[in-house]
């Protein structure tokens, strides 16, 4: 192990536990309801991947869940290696010991699935004492009176001063969590592996869990994290709103979201006047309270004549994620007469994908006319109207 007591010097894996199954949920895979548009362990895995310290993560998964998994975080590029994991938390644990073995690994993290709600303050702050500690992990307090029961009946109250629940994430020296493993005792049981360095006499260090990490056990503990996290992410959308509009004239291109259409006239502007792309960079900057395309890119300079408005996206984007927010749906209307772009439309949403990083699926591109009114309605001009939905990301509650 390395000598120093730099967390930043040393290697660290994180393991996520997403065996999933539990009894009291009728052997329901709890680890893949879905919180929002997510399963449930992807609330932990994007935590894990986010931390600077951590240089590798382990998905380890059940029978059942292995494929969807795989297909889940091939999707979204996730760098995750997924491996399956056994009938017990333990056999899980063991398999991605096993897996690891090889590799030159300092510390292990360790955190269960079902737990999607830690912050990345708690996880830092196991990660910290790792340098100086062998062992630590996160614990509440019991609070209720303690009952040990037996057939329905009541045989004794437990004392509950110095009684605490433990959670995850759980922070081990990794070799000596190895060594623990393999020497264990097959038959033993144990319900995390803080046990195994109690059983071999060495300290395990605690640090403040949190009441939100609690772990879904059951429907209830389901639908308890279900409300929290609605709750919050109520808080967690914006809106913006835009329009523009310009002149057909002759003797220019005529760009519409970044595709170059057939036509006799083309839009007039300082910029190439994509008025698709300027009205969905103004929603953009709407939403992140950022002003409007003029702050940053104004018709006076002449170092933007004739650009592309795909700067102005550049921008618009550049300002949503120094604010965390993340493009979530975006609803776009075209008004005009001609040129008729029915034959366009499909490569025009797919450019404003590509621009955006959005699905497809995200986008909702609506073409209208005026009815023959005003300069667009004369075929003289053409306007858009766009409205997007950003939502806050890489909160720590979540």
């Amino acid at each position: 192990m390395n000598s120093t007591n730099n967390i930043n010097d040393h290697i660290i894996v994180a393991v996520l536990l997403c065996g999933g199954k539990s009894v009291r949920m009728g052997g329901v895979d709890k680890t893949n309801l879905e919180l929002g548009r997510d399963p449930v362990y992807i609330k932990s895995l994007k935590k894990l991947l986010d931390c600077m310290h951590i240089n590798k993560v382990l998905i380890v998964a059940s029978r059942k869940n292995e494929n969807l998994i795989k297909k889940y975080v091939k999707s979204y590029n996730y760098d995750a290696d997924i491996i399956l994991g056994g009938e017990r938390r333990q056999d899980s644990v063991k398999n991605a010991i096993n897996y690891l073995r090889d590799e030159e690994i300092d510390f292990v993290v360790i955190h269960d699935g079902g737990r999607p709600f830690f912050s990345q303050n708690m996880l830092e702050s196991g990660l910290k004492y790792l340098p100086e500690k062998k062992a630590v992990i996160p614990v509440i307090p019991i609070t209720d009176t303690v009952k040990k029961v037996s057939q329905e009946k009541v045989e004794l109250t437990i004392k509950r001063d110095g009684l605490f629940r433990s959670q995850t994430p759980q922070f081990f020296d990794f070799k000596l969590l190895r060594k623990f493993i393999t020497s264990a005792d097959k038959s033993e049981n144990y319900t995390d592996e803080a046990q195994l360095f109690e059983n071999n006499n060495q300290s395990v260090f605690v640090i403040p869990g949190e009441l939100r990490n609690e772990k879904i056990s059951n429907r209830d503990d389901f639908e308890l994290l279900k409300t929290y996290y609605e709750n919050i992410e109520k808080n967690n959308f914006r809106t913006g709103i835009a329009a523009d509009t310009h002149k057909l004239v002759r003797g220019r291109d005529l760009i519409l979201g970044g595709v170059h259409i057939p036509s006799e006239k083309g839009l007039d502007g300082h910029s190439d006047a994509d008025v698709i792309l300027h009205a969905i960079a103004d929603s953009i900057l709407g939403a992140c309270g950022a002003g409007d395309l003029g702050v940053y890119f104004p018709s006076s300079d002449s170092k933007w004549k004739g650009k592309s408005s795909k700067l102005f996206i550049d921008q618009a984007l550049n300002c949503m994620i120094n604010q965390k927010l993340r493009l979530e749906f975006l609803d776009l209307q075209i008004i005009l007469e001609t040129p008729k772009i029915s034959n366009h439309r499909e490569k025009i949403e797919k450019s404003i994908s590509n621009l955006l990083n959005l699905d497809i699926k995200s986008i909702n591109f609506k073409v209208t006319s005026t009815d023959g009114l005003g300069i667009v309605g004369k075929g003289d001009g053409i306007g858009a109207l766009c409205v997007v939905t950003l939502r806050k990301h890489g909160n720590t509650n979540l």
